[in-house]
């Protein structure tokens, strides 16, 4: 394998789009170093950028996904599909070796290339704070994959500060976790906030795809929960989870109080711009609206939404479809979860009060229409069929309601003083979309839990509820099927993980298979 030195900054592109095998072993015909190749902030800049393409191309693989599927919100769905696998931990051997393919060397590629900034910043010629700015979205992109890592697969091989990736065996995810804190914290200390951060060119930057202060404090402080939540299945619990709900208490702080950030006003607000992309409530997301074009993949962005999406939304599928989609959510449940003056109920499905009407129970088949996410791309075929290409809206990442309510979690489980501040946060999301405010009659008595469940509805189908699932040790609660009877060795082994896809073997001797599923395999 040669060594990344001799890799030219032209070819960085096609490194994300191949294998990471192949695309270090390529060595370019003029033998440009990446030694002479970084050296202007514009070179620094290119090269940042092409880390942010990588998580861009993530969001067209599908592999998050199979996460997410497992805690995502869903009342029916096709019997013995991907998704009722997932939702039980029932995977049939006979699928096994199809889920056995999930490769995560797309998540290793841009933490080799983080390390080349890493590598070249000290030596280039840069300001003080040129070099601060890329060192820290360095730290800042490594921080963000290795936390993806860890919440799809556990255990993992950690890559310090390696531009060669050589053999690696795997690392207890906890330890990975704290080399993430640290480095979140470091990108946090040095970056500037959103509206200080100057590009090369000198011009403010315009996309909040750019790693900043507020972006490194809100995964900060979920990378802190995710290791203080996960003690019970950690490898090595000798640890003060007290301590990291702190840390992530005030790195949420930071990001609520900057000034940079602030609730949009209401849910049909959050529907109709929040998650499309670009407004004050968003605080990190990848930019994929009107771009997915320019990746020349034949479809657009993975997003599990596409599995409740019809109409009204896509113009060509009729109101009965409904009862049809591969996820469903019955009306019935959702006027459970949004009670009647909840602002979401009719922010995030369409008409949810009339549209369930009994007489309308043979087209509707009892089931809600899904509002939430309402931009989708669509190509016209050259015989007049509309086909539906993907979701026309960026990857939203975190937004101010999650970090407000992530910082009620963290301050219900420190209790004592900072009980009461919990409980405000938890309604000023409540009284953003005019719901009733907490008292302590519910869930008997249960604060972490009502915030689990408001976060359930705030974020609903967002792609957080399994992690926060994860996090508050509800497996056996919330999930279904075999998840209810998991024990606390399979837990640890990797249960709640994805198996290690085939290819990462291929050239790693020293890897090893996660033990929950070598088991199955």
């Amino acid at each position: 394998m040669c060594k990344i030195q001799y890799f030219v900054i032209m070819l960085f592109g096609l490194c994300l789009l191949c294998g990471c095998e192949d695309a270090l072993t390529v060595k370019p015909e003029n033998s440009l170093t990446y030694e002479n190749g970084l050296s202007t902030p514009k070179d620094f800049e290119s090269f940042i950028n092409g880390v942010d393409k990588a998580l861009k191309v993530l969001t067209y693989t599908n592999e998050p996904n199979l996460q997410i599927k497992k805690g995502v919100y869903v009342d029916d769905y096709y019997d013995d599909s991907e998704m009722e696998w997932s939702q039980t931990l029932s995977f049939p051997s006979s699928e096994l070796s199809y889920w056995n393919t999930r490769s995560w060397q797309i998540y290793y590629q841009p933490i080799a290339n983080a390390n080349v900034v890493l590598a070249y910043a000290d030596v280039a010629d840069l300001s003080s704070e040129e070099r601060n700015l890329y060192k820290g979205q360095a730290w800042f992109y490594k921080a963000l994959l290795y936390l993806e890592i860890i919440r799809q697969w556990g255990d993992c091989m950690l890559i310090r500060d390696q531009v060669e990736l050589l053999p690696t065996a795997k690392t207890n995810w906890d330890e990975v976790a704290d080399y993430a804190i640290d480095l979140a914290t470091k990108a946090a200390e040095v970056l500037p906030e959103f509206d200080k951060i100057r590009m090369a060119n000198g011009n403010v930057a315009t996309y909040k795809s750019t790693p900043c202060k507020g972006s490194a404090n809100a995964l900060l402080a979920h990378l802190c929960a995710w290791k203080a939540g996960g003690k019970y299945f950690a490898h090595d619990d000798a640890y003060d989870e007290m301590e990291l709900w702190k840390k992530a208490e005030e790195a949420c702080t930071r990001v609520i109080t900057s000034g940079q950030y602030g609730l949009a006003a209401n849910p049909e607000e959050v529907c109709a711009s929040v998650l499309l992309g670009d407004s004050r409530e968003s605080i990190y997301e990848t930019i994929t609206r009107n771009f997915w074009n320019e990746e020349r993949l034949p479809m657009g962005p993975k997003h599990i939404v596409e599995d409740y999406a019809g109409w009204p939304i896509i113009p060509t599928i009729q109101p009965s479809s409904v009862a049809y989609n591969v996820c469903r959510i019955k009306a019935s449940s959702m006027k459970e979860m949004y009670l009647q003056n909840d602002l979401r109920r009719e922010a995030y499905f369409y008409k949810l009060d009339s549209m369930s009407h009994d007489t309308l129970l043979p087209v509707t088949g009892g089931y809600a229409y899904l509002y939430k996410f309402r931009k989708f791309y669509t190509e016209r075929t050259d015989d007049g069929y509309i086909m539906v290409r993907g979701l026309d809206q960026n990857k939203i990442w975190w937004r101010l309601a999650d970090i407000y309510l992530l910082r009620a979690e963290c301050r219900a489980r420190l209790g004592g003083n900072y009980m009461e501040g919990a409980i405000d946060d938890l309604n000023k999301i409540r009284e953003r979309a005019n719901a009733k405010l907490y008292d302590a009659s519910e869930y008997g008595g249960d604060l972490r839990y009502a915030i689990f469940k408001e976060r359930e509805k705030e974020l609903l189908l967002e792609g957080q509820r399994y992690y926060d699932i994860i996090r508050n040790d509800y497996v056996r609660m919330e999930l279904k099927g075999n998840y209810q009877t998991v024990t606390n060795q399979d837990l640890k082994d990797g249960a709640l993980f994805l198996m290690i896809g085939d290819g990462a073997f291929s050239q790693n001797p020293l890897l090893r298979q996660n033990t929950y599923w070598h088991r199955r395999l």
